[in-house]
């Protein structure tokens, strides 16, 4: 496929409220023409989650989930791209092909930066690609979420993500089949708030308090 070039990346935001979120959540689409979905999220999580969604270069024949999922320029451009939004707890969010592509990241920020992710939330995917022997490559919680009637993902394959973290591992099945993202949104927006909240440190409670009152 074409070179990448670092300025095709980028990370769309909403406009954030007063209050600062606790979190940010960063998305990766299935493809290029997707992004829209994951901004519409940002009013059901803020103010305690700040959703921030990738754009794929749309030149860059992006609009296939094989070329999505075997692009490690691509993961590295967005790596790139994080520099500047990692002042807060992070997260990442990838649905289907876009999972593959979290992981490859996620993989990159442990190993530049010795910082887990909060939680790598993979939906939609089977751990299919690259498995190897030896320790799993992530030490942060990993959510996988599928469709209990999806036959493109048959929750075996889901399951395998488990093998990726060292970290806890979590399994969660919406009713339907693909489209559960859409049919089960309250709940799937609940699961990410939930899991993110539960792991807040006593200290990041207090500090963020503390800041909201101008300490």
């Amino acid at each position: 496929m074409s070179q990448i070039k670092p300025d095709d990346v980028g990370l769309i935001r909403i406009l954030q409220t007063e209050t600062p979120s606790s979190f940010r959540l960063i998305c990766f689409p299935e493809s290029a023409h997707s992004t829209a979905y994951y901004l519409s999220l940002s009013e059901l999580l803020l103010p305690t989650v700040e959703v921030l969604a990738i754009q794929y270069p749309l030149c860059a024949g992006l609009e296939d989930d094989d070329r999505l999922t075997d692009s490690a320029d691509l993961a590295d451009r967005i790596f790139g791209a994080l520099g500047e939004w990692m002042d807060r707890p992070l997260a990442f969010f990838g649905h289907r092909a876009g999972a593959d592509l979290a992981y490859r990241v996620a993989e990159r920020l442990e190993r530049e930066t010795g910082t887990p992710l909060l939680t790598l939330f993979v939906s939609g995917r089977t751990a299919h690609w690259g498995m190897t022997l030896g320790p799993p490559a992530l030490g942060c919680r990993i959510v996988a979420l599928a469709g209990e009637g999806d036959p493109r993902t048959p929750l075996r394959g889901v399951r395998a993500w488990r093998r990726r973290t060292s970290g806890r591992f979590d399994l969660e099945v919406f009713p339907g089949s693909r489209y559960y993202l859409d049919s089960s949104r309250r709940e799937v927006v609940n699961l990410v708030h939930d899991q993110l909240l539960s792991q807040v440190p006593v200290d990041a409670e207090w500090e963020a308090g503390a800041e909201d009152q101008g300490a």
